[in-house]
């Protein structure tokens, strides 16, 4: 099993036992720049596949938040070697 496989696997971050915030929900309520940096103060955000890791490091991006984006990026990538990811989260800071 790959190693992004298990991470985002229910067995490996169990939602009930995490406070924290579905990406999905953080989409629908994140208007502002503002709204973001609440949520990133206050909650983790958990998501549930690599489509929603980019989106994140999108939205971070979008709202001026690029350190954090690349903190959470370096955090991420030192346990998973998966080039699809790498790749676009290349992409999103050009």
């Amino acid at each position: 099993m790959a190693i992004l496989d298990k991470i985002f696997s229910p067995s490996f971050l169990p939602y009930d036992d995490v406070n924290a915030i579905m990406f999905k929900d953080v989409k629908q309520i994140v208007k502002t720049k503002e709204d973001l940096e609440n949520i990133l103060l206050s909650t983790k955000v958990a998501v549930e596949n690599k489509d929603e890791l980019i989106e994140f490091f999108e939205m971070l991006l979008r709202y001026g938040f690029k350190e954090n984006a690349i903190s959470y990026f370096e955090e991420i990538i030192k346990d998973i070697e998966d080039i699809e990811l790498i790749d676009g989260f290349n992409l999103l800071l050009k």
